[in-house]
């Protein structure tokens, strides 16, 4: 197998009595290792952790790229640059940029971050597309691809910048037997062939026995298959007072496009009106590399609060700042959407800017923005008994002046959260086992 290119140890990221537990793991170089485990196990709380994307509250996650280094030692910024590089992440959502083409969308990840000639960009580009059997497809706009192809092109573009060990959050999800037994093969051959490790999330049993090993995450502990999953009791024991740092210091969610998370997803792009796709495929094109780098990668959005508005509903509130302090931002917020799992289904609900987050605001130091949430409904799915599963949809325009000479750049946040509703059920939320008082909200990882 070669030397090893990740290894955590003790990794622990809790939300109330859901996420990830105890969880250690070593990567070897060129090996394939699946997770597995049922819903709700924390799965994608675990890859977001080795990602840099989810800061643990205990545990270290170490990489041998290169010179060896902890991962949570760095900057949000020196994160955001190992997984445009050595470090490759494939989302369970579809995140391409729908009004770019297929070619385009695979481009960005190494464009972002500059240093490539664009004939040498676009060549890296299409032979990716070659691999997994897309060529054909290179000037379709991505909301034009069937599910089995966007996969497939999202294989592509998280391999594009050869990295040394790949992420995938259930890569083949939503796909028919086919169409997930060729996405995988695709992404496995790849792989290989590249001589990059790779880490897969998934529920398939069958297509986790064709790599190398298989860890289940199971009641927040990972372990080897059929080993005794029995955590100490020193460590299932959760106080009160954990509970109440959590739910007043909630995990930050920078979700930077440029690490390509499910922030880049803009959803619902199948039903955008055709005038809308165009304008925004024109906007991209004008646009030159600085601005997308800004955009892209300048920009760090947190959702950090959720407090109640009597019986009104919630005001949420999200930290926005600059990273890069050489380059002015200015961001005008767009548009805010609710949704919350009622079945299988993502249904909308209001949700409202407050006043004085309506303006443009010229990112010199972290700002907040602010927005409601009213009228919540009474029935939903609840995958954590008693709470409702939402996310939050935000659009900015973003800008690198208060009178730009080209178009702004739009860009789309998804935050998720377990929600208490207003008119909590009280025997429902006893089922959590909660040492204290319910948390108001539980914020997940970028799922």
């Amino acid at each position: 197998m070669g030397e090893w290119v990740l290894e955590a140890s003790g990794l622990r990221r809790r939300y109330g009595n859901v996420g990830v537990l105890e969880a250690s793991i070593r990567i070897q170089s060129r090996e394939s290792v699946a997770v597995l485990g049922p819903s709700g196990s924390g799965k994608s709380t675990l890859v977001a952790m080795l990602a840099g994307l989810c800061r643990p509250q205990s545990g270290t996650v170490m990489l041998r790229i290169g010179q060896p280094c902890d991962l949570w030692s760095l900057t949000t910024a020196e994160r955001c640059r190992l997984r445009r590089g050595p470090i490759g992440f494939v989302s369970q959502f579809t995140s391409l940029l729908p009004a770019l083409t297929t070619l385009e969308n695979v481009m960005l990840p190494v464009q972002l971050a500059g240093g490539c000639r664009q004939a040498e960009l676009q060549s890296m580009a299409l032979q990716g597309l070659k691999d997994v059997g897309l060529e054909h497809r290179r000037d379709i706009l991505a909301c034009q691809l069937s599910g089995g192809e966007q996969r497939r092109a999202i294989v592509a573009r998280g391999l594009i910048g050869r990295p040394r060990l790949l992420l995938a959050d259930e890569p083949t999800s939503n796909l028919d037997n086919t169409s997930e037994d060729d996405v995988f093969r695709c992404l496995q051959e790849l792989c290989t062939s590249a001589g990059t490790a790779l880490v897969m999330v998934t529920h398939n049993q069958d297509l986790a026995k064709r790599c190398d090993r298989m860890l289940v995450l199971e009641r927040g502990v990972l372990h080897e298959p059929g080993s005794i999953n029995a955590p100490s009791p020193a460590r299932t024991a959760t106080t009160a007072h954990e509970l109440r740092d959590d739910a007043a210091d909630p995990q930050r969610r920078r979700l930077l496009l440029g690490g390509f998370t499910v922030a880049l997803a803009l959803t619902g792009a199948a039903g955008l009106a055709t005038r809308a796709i165009q304008h925004r495929q024109e906007v991209a094109r004008q646009s030159n590399n600085q601005l997308q780098r800004l955009a892209f990668s300048g920009l760090s959005a947190e959702l950090t609060t959720l407090e109640r508005m009597g019986s009104a509903g919630y005001l949420g509130t999200i930290a926005v700042e600059n990273l890069d302090a050489l380059q002015s931002l200015y961001l005008l917020p767009l548009d805010v959407q609710t949704y919350v799992q009622q079945g299988n289904r993502w249904n909308p609900f209001t949700a409202t800017w407050s006043e004085a987050s309506r303006g443009v605001v010229q990112l010199c130091s972290p700002e907040t923005l602010q927005f409601e949430l009213r009228d919540l409904p009474s029935t939903f799915t609840e995958l954590v008994p008693g709470y409702l599963h939402v996310r939050v949809d935000v659009t900015y325009a973003i800008a690198d002046g208060p009178d730009p000479e080209q178009n702004p750049l739009e860009r789309r946040d998804s935050f998720f959260v377990y929600l208490l509703p207003i008119h909590p059920d009280v025997e429902k939320l006893a089922q959590n086992n909660f040492p204290g008082d319910p948390p108001l909200f539980i914020p997940m990882p970028p799922h």
